[in-house]
């Protein structure tokens, strides 16, 4: 008896023991073993800067005889900046085959310089012009663009008196076939007319917006091509009646994020319509224009900015999934705004401005498309086309003021931009602009003027000329 009973106390020991071990096994730090991998980071050698402006403003069903042919109103105003001045820049201008008047007006043109010419991401372009025609009339300006293989168009509409035109420029050495899928206010749009439109290499496509999605209100337009990649713009263009009332050109937006920051959105007057209202039509009013790629449902915070950073409206919206969305910025008070947006999925944004003219009961008489852009880096180049009442907005999203400096033909200026809030300078077409100190500043180019009004995006250079870490397989 006694044998077993020192057998079962062992045996209840030994368990206890191998209990305890567990237990201090599961609560004590394990050894742990990593291996990072070997890699080099490769600064790729610096490659050819460019930029494609988008040439001149187009017009289609001029000729009754060729109601499919797009025809140029005029050749547009183009300027160019590059730091260092001195540096040579090439303007290379782009075969225009479906425009019947670019043998006068000339087309899209390529501005480039060669590798190491000009200072990494320091080479701008811009272009303007003013329109006056029985079927375009209005102030259009645009900026030139780094191709890209995927971009975002939110500008212009397709129901009545309002035509849109998408203009695809391949710069490059090779063909480039490009998608464009159009969603707008009921969803996606079936346009199978839209996918593997071929663009020659140094050649501009003009695809009408009514062709791939008729009588839609609020359009937004994805563009991704293979092979070279494309640059993309939007023409917008309003008749009210038989009036002409309005043209504008606009660049891609900043790409799908839950922050979005569109500087520098004029306010002429103080005519708008309420954010609640369920049946907001037309064009003569301030508007964004919101849409999340992601197919769920989004809920958005839209924050109006003074340039003091005081926030003088918030509206919540809510997406629907898949569908574009216009919400109606209500009455302000006229002048310049920050427009923010956080969301809970990426969105891509703009905003549009719109000018009425005189009289008792003013009708439109141009607008705008602000679109947002990307955080600069501290360094930005900007060119300045002619056009009215022009200046530069910095606008600054954050919590602390930055202290930017603008230097114009020689002469610096040191500019303060609250926290929240946005500071601007007056410019003159043709000036050519460094900026320094920007970093994490949104910035744009806004015009407002006698019978004129439009908006040029500053954004950062792309990540072409970026370090890549590379990993041996």
């Amino acid at each position: 008896m006694i044998r077993w009973v020192a057998r079962g106390l062992a045996v209840v020991v030994a368990g206890g023991l191998a209990a305890g071990a567990l237990l201090a096994a599961s609560v004590a730090p394990l050894p742990e073993v990593a291996a990072e991998p070997p890699s080099a980071v490769v600064q790729p050698a610096e490659s050819r800067q460019l930029r494609v402006c988008p040439g001149p403003l187009l017009s289609l069903a001029d000729d009754a005889a060729s109601a499919a042919i797009a025809r140029s109103v005029g050749a547009p105003d183009l300027s160019v900046a590059a730091d260092p001045e001195t540096a040579t820049i090439e303007q290379v201008p782009l075969d225009a085959p479906e425009n019947a008047g670019a043998a006068a007006d000339g087309g899209p043109v390529a501005v480039s310089a060669e590798p190491g010419a000009v200072l990494a991401g320091m080479l701008a372009g811009a272009q303007s012009q003013t329109a006056a025609t029985e079927s375009l009339r209005g102030f259009a300006a645009a900026s030139c663009v780094e191709p890209a293989s995927d971009s975002w168009l939110l500008a212009g509409a397709t129901d009545v008196g309002r035509s849109g035109l998408v203009l695809l420029a391949n710069p490059g050495e090779v063909a480039s076939t490009v998608d464009l899928r159009v969603v707008g206010e009921t969803g996606p749009v079936d346009a199978p007319s839209g996918l593997g439109i071929v663009v020659p290499p140094g050649s501009q496509r003009v695809v009408s917006l009514a062709g791939l999605a008729p009588s839609v209100r609020t359009p937004v337009v994805h563009v991704t091509s293979t092979g070279a990649p494309i640059a993309a713009a939007l023409q917008h263009s309003v008749v009210l009646g038989l009036e002409p009332a309005g043209v504008e050109l606009s660049t891609p937006v900043a790409p799908p994020a839950t922050r979005q920051v569109v500087p520098g959105v004029v306010v002429t007057d103080d005519r708008g319509v309420a954010p609640d209202e369920d049946h907001a039509d037309g064009d003569d009013f301030p508007a964004l224009r919101l849409f999340a790629p992601d197919d769920a449902e989004a809920s958005a915070v839209v924050e109006i900015r003074d340039d003091a950073g005081s926030a003088v409206s918030e509206i919540d919206v809510t997406l629907a999934p898949g569908q574009v969305t216009d919400l109606p910025l209500g009455t302000l008070d006229p002048g310049s705004y920050t427009v923010v947006v956080d969301a809970d999925a990426p969105v891509v944004a703009a905003a549009r401005s719109t000018l009425l003219g005189e009289g008792e009961d003013p009708i439109l008489a141009d607008l705008a498309w602000s679109v947002a852009t990307g955080a600069l880096l501290d360094r930005a180049a900007v060119a300045v086309p002619d056009g009215p009442g022009a200046s530069i907005v910095l606008a600054n999203p954050d919590g602390e003021a930055v202290a930017a400096t603008v230097t114009i033909g020689g002469g610096e200026r040191t500019v303060t931009v609250p926290a929240g809030g946005a500071a601007s300078v007056a410019v003159q077409g043709g000036d050519r602009l460094i900026l320094d100190g920007v970093e994490g500043l949104h910035a744009a180019v806004a015009f407002e003027g006698d019978g004129g009004i439009a908006s040029i995006p500053i954004a950062p250079p792309g990540p072409l000329d970026s370090p890549v870490r590379v990993f041996p397989q």
